[in-house]
């Protein structure tokens, strides 16, 4: 039974739906950075796991092709928090459930914001964060859930910073298998999954929003209008883009990985 590592994250839920009840998968719920873990230990053979972790790992991946966690501009759930206007920003909080994020905002700081600033790793609590540091990058639930008003913060959104940097999507995450378990049995059922999952984007709203109709209405809008789920030709450019600038910001080595019949190499796909 082949091992998958899914994301507990709301923007995750249409991409595993129903995989708990699939004959053919062992499924389990982590953060991306765990998830991310326990694929390159070896202890799952599939993962939804941050993209730059496609750098990272003791082997080549193999990514399901056409499925991913993505962005075009304003995503909501990648946040900078900030009590600073970004130019006086000299320390960063890094949420420890984010690691393509982290490496997203470290490429901003650097090309697009203009800023050098220290970044610490801590647990994702906005308050705790901002009191110890001057912004937080905070992502998914947590910073869908955020009060940042009542912090007297302001936010930028990551996902329209990338697009306003490059032009292009953003990739936040992908499936990614060990070499020789992506068989045609696991990329079909993880299309079947995502397909279930978007007919149920209503049902996924109202289980998140706990009896709260306004909640319920925001997170059935975001998984909608803000979220793409399609690995597609300018997705799959801007997460060529996306790693090509990690390797070349020392975040992560250059490594090729596969996505369907397609080497990819550092940002290069031939």
């Amino acid at each position: 039974m082949t091992r998958i590592g899914a994301v507990e994250f709301l923007n995750a839920r249409p991409l595993a739906w129903g995989l708990e009840r699939a004959g053919w998968c062992d499924v389990r719920f982590d953060v991306p950075s765990e998830c991310a873990r326990l694929l390159h230990a070896g202890r799952i053979d599939v993962g939804l796991v941050p993209a730059i972790e496609l750098l990272r790992g003791d082997t080549p991946y193999e990514v399901v092709p056409g499925l991913a966690i993505a962005c075009r501009g304003r995503v909501d759930s990648v946040m900078l928090f900030s009590r600073r206007p970004v130019s006086d920003i000299r320390t960063i909080a890094l949420d420890t459930s984010s690691r393509a994020s982290a490496g997203l905002l470290r490429i901003l700081c650097a090309r697009h914001f203009g800023i050098t600033p220290t970044f610490v790793d801590q647990r994702p609590d906005l308050a705790a964060m901002l009191a110890s540091a001057d912004a937080a990058l905070l992502i998914g639930d947590p910073a869908l859930d955020a009060s940042w008003r009542d912090l007297d913060a302001d936010k930028i959104d990551l996902g329209e910073a990338w697009l306003a940097m490059t032009g292009l999507p953003f990739v936040f995450a992908v499936w990614a298998a060990r070499a020789g378990t992506l068989t045609e049995r696991v990329v079909t059922g993880l299309h079947e999954a995502y397909a279930a999952g978007r007919e149920a984007i209503d049902t996924i709203a109202r289980e998140y929003a706990g009896g709260d109709p306004g909640r319920e209405i925001a997170a059935a809008r975001y998984l909608r209008e803000h979220i793409r789920y399609d690995l597609g030709g300018d997705a799959q450019q801007g997460l060529t883009r996306y790693l090509a600038l990690a390797v070349e910001l020392g975040l992560a080595p250059a490594r090729t990985f596969a996505i369907g019949d397609a080497v990819v190499a550092a940002g290069t796909r031939t």
